[in-house]
C-alpha cells in the first residue's frame, strides 16, 4: 500500500467485495479482475521511491475527492544535474466511508490533512514541513473563528504539528489529485455527421467545463438510446422522417447486458425491435395469417364460413405489412389498433404492467394503456388475469378485501370439559422472585386460576398444571394453548397423552383463539392498579384478583364462576355489612343433608342448562358481529397460497419495513386441520408452518400462456 501509487483507487473494486459481504453475493466482475492484474503488475515493478533525508524539509501533498483521500510525502532534492526536483518518499491513500462521503468539500480536504499528518507522523513530527492542498480555504484554518465542531476538532489535531499550509491550484496538484480519484475514462464522442458507437473520455483539470455526458457510464451502441441522449442535450425531438426504434428488455438477457443498456434508469435492450418482432410474428400466427394474405395478396382462404371471414376482414387493414384493427369512436373518427399475435401478448403485457414506466398499476390503468394502442381477442380478460397473477403485486400490494375466515365458536357442555392455559409476563420481579403468571381458565364456568412463576421452564409448568389443576378439578377433555416452547415440550405433550387429554394449539400469531388471552387483557390493568404503590409485591395480590374474577357474574353465563362451581355464592367483604347468619354447633341431620343436596341439584341443573343456552346465544351474537368484518374463505389440500409476513400482522396492522414484502411463499396446503386452520409447506425450501389461520392466507395466482380460439 505504501509503495503503490493510487492503491486505494486501484483496489476499490476488491475492497467493495468485502463491504456488507453478509448481505450480498460474491461477484467477481471484470473491474475486479482488472484491479487484481494492475496490483500484481505494480508489485513486480520497481517503484521510483527515494530515501528520506531528515536534514531536508518534507513536503506533504494532499487531496480529497468524492471517494477517497491521498497523501504523498516528498522532498525537494538536488539531482546529479544540479537541479532541485521533488522526489516521492511514500504514497498513502484510502477510500472514504459512507458517512465521510457526505462531508462538504472543505471537510474532506481538511480530513485529508489529518489523515496525511497521522500517516506520516514518524517522519514529520517535531520538524517544520509544508502541507500543499488545492483547497485555498484551508490556508486560514488556524485563523478562522467560525468553525463547525468537526473542523475545530481537526484544527486542534493539526495544531500539534509545525505545519505551513500552502495552496497549489488543482491544475498543478496532479499526483495527489489522481491518487484520490477513480479513473474516469469514458465519454460519449459524437461527430456532427453521424452517431458514433465509440465512447471516449478525456480528463482535464477544468472539471466543471466537462460536458455532463462525460459522467455517464459506458453504454452499448443503440440508436434509440443515442436519440434519447440527443433529446436531453438539445431539448428537441428528431425529425418525423427518422424512425425511432422501440427497445425492450429481453427475458433471456444477461444481467451484465441489462446494466450496459441502462440510461437514467430507463432500460433499453440490444438488437430487439419490438415493432419488427410483432410484424414478423403476425405472419407466423395461424389466426392472423389468412387475414394478411387476403388483405395484402388477395388470397381467399379455404374455410367454411366465408361471409363471417369477409365481415372480419372489413374490420382490418394492412399497413406496411402489419395488420391493424379499425375502430370508430363516438365522433365517427377512425382509429387503428395494432393487432398483437398470441406469441407476443405476454411481452406486451410485461411492457404495459411490469416496466418501470408502467409501475405495476392495476388492471384498469393497464387496460387503458393497451386498448388505445393494440388489439387482440379477450384483451380485458387477459389483462385481468396477468395483473392478478403478477408475482410482485401479489407479494407487495395491500388487499382491500375483508380478512378471510368466519368465527368458529368452541362448543362446551359441562364444567372443565375444555381448559385454556397461557403464560403472561414478564412483569417486574417481585421480592419472592416471581415475574410471570400462569393463567388457567375453564371455558364453561369461566373459573380462573392464577399462579405466580419464577421461571417458565416446561417441567415447572407441567408440574403446576398437574398438581394445582388436574388433581383438583379432574382431567379435562381438551386443553387449548398457544405455540410457546413450554407447551410444545416433550414433558407437557407426554402429560396430555398419558391422561388422555387432547392438546389443541392456537394458530400462529392468532391469540384470540385462546380464552386465556382475554383473561390476560382483563388481568393486566387490574394488577397494575392494585400494585401501583408496590410494583415488587404484585404476586401477593393474585389471590385477591382471582377471587374477584370468580365471584363476578359472567356476561356469557349470567352467573358467577363460583356459583356454577359450588352452587352457592361465596361471602364477600360486602356481606360483612349485613347481619351475620346464625351459627349452630349441632350436626346437621340426614334430612337436612338430603334437603341441601336436593337444593343444590335444583339450583345447579337449571343453572347449567341456562349457562349452555346463554353460551350458545353469546356465540351466535359474537359470530354475527365478528363475521360482519370477515368473508367466507376456504382452501383445499394442494392449493397454493401466500402467507402474510409475521412482521406485518402486529395488532392487525402493517408493522414491517416500508419496502419489505407483505407476503411470503408460495406455500402448498398439505393438511386441513379445521375449517380455519391449515398446515403448509414451502414449495422451494420445504419449510412447514402449522397451524396457520386462514386470515393470513391469500390465494396464489399464476398466468398461463395465451392461445387464440378460432
Amino acid at each position: 500500500r505504501r509503495f503503490i501509487k493510487s492503491y486505494a483507487t486501484i483496489a476499490e473494486p476488491l475492497i467493495a467485495l468485502t463491504r456488507h459481504s453478509d448481505l450480498k453475493s460474491f461477484q467477481w466482475s471484470e473491474a475486479c479482475q482488472n484491479s487484481f492484474e494492475t496490483l500484481r503488475q505494480r508489485l513486480i515493478e520497481a517503484p521510483i521511491i527515494s530515501y528520506p533525508r531528515f536534514d531536508q524539509p518534507f513536503i506533504l501533498q494532499l487531496d480529497a475527492s468524492d471517494v477517497g483521500l491521498s497523501a504523498i510525502l516528498a522532498q525537494k532534492l538536488i539531482d546529479q544535474d544540479g537541479k532541485a526536483r521533488e522526489h516521492v518518499i511514500g504514497y498513502a491513500s484510502r477510500t472514504l466511508s459512507a458517512s465521510e462521503r457526505k462531508y462538504s468539500p472543505t471537510e474532506r480536504e481538511c480530513l485529508a490533512i489529518v489523515y496525511g499528518c497521522n500517516y506520516y507522523r514518524p517522519y514529520i513530527e517535531g520538524t517544520r514541513f509544508t502541507a500543499i492542498t488545492d483547497h485555498k480555504a484551508l490556508k486560514w484554518l488556524h485563523s478562522t473563528k467560525d468553525l463547525n465542531s468537526r473542523l475545530a476538532r481537526w484544527a486542534i489535531q493539526i495544531a500539534t504539528y509545525d505545519i505551513d499550509i500552502q495552496h497549489r491550484p488543482g491544475s498543478e496538484n496532479g499526483p495527489p489529485d489522481a491518487l484520490s480519484r477513480y479513473p474516469i475514462n469514458v465519454n460519449v464522442h459524437r461527430d456532427d455527421d453521424e452517431l458514433s458507437p465509440s465512447i471516449i473520455s478525456t480528463i482535464t483539470s477544468d472539471y466543471f467545463n466537462i460536458n455532463y455526458i462525460d459522467d455517464l457510464s459506458t453504454v452499448s451502441y443503440d440508436p434509440g438510446s443515442l436519440l434519447l441522449l440527443d433529446y436531453f442535450r438539445n431539448n428537441s425531438l428528431p425529425p418525423h422522417s427518422l424512425s425511432i426504434p422501440i427497445s425492450l428488455i429481453s427475458t433471456s438477457t444477461k444481467s451484465t447486458d441489462v446494466l450496459d443498456s441502462t440510461i437514467a434508469n430507463i432500460h433499453f435492450a440490444d438488437n430487439i425491435n419490438l415493432y419488427e418482432q410483432i410484424r414478423t410474428a403476425q405472419w407466423k400466427d395461424s389466426f392472423i395469417l389468412p387475414l394478411l394474405n387476403f388483405l395484402q395478396n388477395q388470397m381467399t382462404p379455404t374455410i367454411d364460413n366465408l361471409p363471417k371471414f369477409y365481415g372480419l376482414a372489413r374490420l382490418h387493414r394492412v399497413i406496411d405489412g402489419a395488420l391493424y384493427r379499425i375502430f370508430h369512436n363516438k365522433h365517427s373518427s377512425e382509429r387503428l389498433l395494432l393487432v398483437i399475435p398470441s406469441s407476443e401478448v405476454t411481452n406486451i403485457l410485461q411492457l404495459a404492467h411490469d416496466h418501470a414506466t408502467a409501475a405495476h398499476l392495476g388492471r384498469r390503468k393497464t387496460l387503458s394503456r393497451l386498448n388505445s394502442r393494440f388489439y387482440w381477442p379477450h384483451m380485458r380478460r387477459n389483462v385481468a388475469d396477468y395483473v392478478r397473477a403478477c408475482i410482485l403485486c401479489q407479494q407487495y400490494k395491500p388487499t382491500n378485501q375483508k380478512p378471510g375466515g368466519l368465527m368458529k365458536p368452541i362448543i362446551v357442555s359441562e364444567p372443565w370439559h375444555t381448559v385454556g392455559i397461557d403464560i403472561t409476563g414478564p412483569f417486574t420481579k417481585t421480592r419472592r422472585g416471581n415475574h410471570f403468571i400462569l393463567v388457567v381458565v375453564d371455558y364453561f364456568t369461566k373459573w380462573v386460576e392464577l399462579f405466580p412463576l419464577q421461571s417458565t421452564k416446561a417441567a415447572t409448568i407441567a408440574q403446576i398444571f398437574l398438581d394445582e389443576v388436574l388433581c383438583r378439578f379432574g382431567f379435562p377433555v381438551r386443553v387449548i394453548s398457544d405455540n410457546g416452547v413450554q407447551f410444545l415440550s416433550n414433558v407437557f405433550t407426554q402429560l396430555c397423552d398419558l391422561l388422555g387429554i387432547h392438546h389443541q394449539r392456537t394458530p400462529l400469531y392468532h391469540p384470540q383463539s385462546n380464552l386465556s388471552e382475554r383473561i390476560n387483557r382483563t388481568l393486566k390493568p387490574i394488577l397494575a392498579s392494585l400494585a401501583h404503590n408496590d410494583s415488587k409485591g404484585w404476586d401477593l395480590k393474585l389471590s385477591q384478583i382471582a377471587f374477584a374474577l370468580r365471584t363476578a357474574p359472567s356476561e356469557s353465563t349470567d352467573n358467577s364462576p363460583a356459583f356454577l362451581m359450588f352452587g352457592r355464592h361465596p361471602r364477600q367483604p360486602l356481606d360483612l355489612l349485613l347481619p351475620s347468619p346464625p351459627v349452630s354447633d349441632n350436626l346437621p341431620s340426614s334430612n337436612e343433608l338430603s334437603a341441601y343436596r336436593k337444593r343444590l341439584l335444583v339450583d345447579l341443573m337449571p343453572a347449567y342448562r341456562t349457562a349452555r343456552e346463554l353460551l350458545d346465544i353469546s356465540h351466535q351474537t359474537q359470530s354475527r358481529h365478528y363475521n360482519v368484518h370477515r368473508r367466507s374463505l376456504e382452501f383445499n389440500i394442494g392449493d397454493l397460497v401466500w402467507v402474510t409476513s409475521l412482521s406485518g400482522i402486529a395488532m392487525g396492522k402493517w408493522r414491517g419495513g416500508k419496502l419489505q414484502p407483505r407476503r411470503e411463499g408460495p406455500y402448498k396446503i398439505i393438511t386441513k386441520l379445521s375449517s380455519v386452520t391449515y398446515e403448509l409447506e414451502h414449495l422451494i425450501s420445504h419449510k412447514r408452518l402449522s397451524p396457520i389461520h386462514i386470515e393470513r392466507l391469500t390465494q396464489y395466482y399464476s398466468f398461463t400462456a395465451i392461445n387464440y380460439l378460432n
